[in-house]
């Protein structure tokens, strides 16, 4: 019989006790005072997923709460993640299946996850999938400058995302300022303009979808309302009409037009000066700046009909445990010293006033990841309707 998450506890509690009886024979009391009251520190665990570099992010500053003695007797921070892209069963997925099975004490404590990742979680579990979060119990929720968001009162958001223009600023000294301007640059240089298949990153989906959004009105990109499909196929055709339109002006190989496969293929081709101008995220272009398989010569803008942007966020699935040691693993989350680590290993734009955070690595990047021009995008299940069009339209006329 599969043991739920409180029946191993039980057991576990039950073995040490068996230990620490045992260990009274040959052990003075301070001593096994101590070892007790490590027992008692529940463990919180994160899942995630997305790429490597929001992995190392979220792993170091859990080792930095488990080192740090104001947090570790309330909490002890695991992190379990799904790598995007492979053949493992996805994070919203596995939620889906436990709920759907019924399963009411898993260790599915937090989750962190982009904001237009929920609304799909959501739509396959319930409304109340997700538990309102206290923020009275959360110090450092005065530190975020992002109380409002897409989501609602169940998502604490811990880091910003969003897509930029990335372009090579030796051959384009002045980048496009708008998207008409964007759209006659690519046609004006053939084959140095790509963004990746919208169903392997989210950095070409941003393309795509702004081709799309640009033309509604601001509120369409709050919503997953499928009216904004239903009611606005014009909208959707002149969009489709225009990623034809571009198509043969994009980055070819072999003759033919290439999308490359996930956010990464782009910014290769970029790094590789193959082609001069790509959508991408704005800490994987600093990460890979600072490893120097970026050239300094790379720098990023954004258009006034900004590509898309979010934030990360912490959310409690119902079917998870430990309540009250989830707001203090979020709590350290928004500490201006795990923003810094967050900074620091991904540079992942802070969600609290960076003026405040210290030991900052190239605090003159900040500038590039200015979250005041963010542009929420949170469409829910619509995404995959773009995704599924690109791929029957657009995708095939490079087979």
């Amino acid at each position: 019989m599969k043991r739920s998450k409180k029946t191993n506890r039980m057991m576990a509690g039950i073995m040490a006790l068996g230990l620490a009886a045992m260990s009274l024979t040959g052990c003075g009391g301070a001593g096994n005072a101590s070892a007790g009251a490590s027992l008692e520190v529940p463990t919180v665990t994160i899942w995630s997923s997305g790429g490597q570099e929001v992995r190392e992010a979220l792993q170091a500053i859990a080792d930095a709460h488990n080192a740090d003695p104001d947090y570790n007797t309330k909490a002890r921070v695991e992190i379990q993640f799904v790598v995007s892209g492979t053949s493992e069963q996805s994070l919203p997925d596995r939620l889906v299946a436990a709920y759907q099975a019924e399963e009411t004490d898993t260790d599915f404590d937090l989750i962190a996850l982009d904001d237009s990742a929920i609304a799909d979680i959501v739509a396959r579990t319930s409304e109340d999938f997700f538990d309102e979060i206290d923020t009275s119990k959360i110090p450092n929720y005065e530190n975020l400058i992002f109380k409002d968001n897409v989501v609602g009162s169940n998502f604490i958001p811990y880091r910003g995302t969003s897509v930029y223009l990335a372009y090579d600023s030796e051959v384009v000294p002045e980048p496009p300022k708008t998207a008409e301007e964007l759209y006659q640059w690519i046609k004006d240089h053939p084959g140095r303009f790509t963004y990746n298949d919208p169903s392997t990153g989210n950095a070409g989906f941003s393309f795509v979808a702004n081709t799309i959004y640009n033309q509604l009105p601001e509120e369409a990109a709050l919503s997953d309302d499928p009216k904004w499909k239903d009611e606005h196929q014009t909208e959707w055709d002149n969009a489709f009409a225009l990623l034809e339109e571009l198509h043969p002006y994009l980055y070819q190989t072999a003759g033919k037009v290439q999308y490359p496969m996930k956010n990464q293929g782009a910014l290769d081709l970029l790094a590789t000066k193959q082609v001069d101008m790509i959508p991408a995220f704005a800490n994987m272009v600093l990460s890979q700046k600072n490893m120097g398989t970026l050239p300094e010569s790379i720098k990023m803008t954004q258009l006034e009909e900004a590509f898309l942007g979010g934030l990360a966020g912490f959310m409690m699935p119902s079917i998870g445990s430990d309540k009250e040691a989830c707001l203090s693993v979020i709590d350290y989350y928004l500490s201006y010293e795990a923003q810094a680590i967050d900074w620091n290993t991904m540079f992942a734009s802070p969600v609290v006033e960076a003026s405040k955070m210290e030991g900052l690595e190239h605090e003159d990047w900040l500038n590039e990841t200015d979250m005041s021009k963010l542009r929420y995008f949170s469409i829910g299940t619509l995404q995959t309707d773009i995704r599924e069009r690109w791929t029957e339209e657009i995708g095939s006329l490079a087979r």
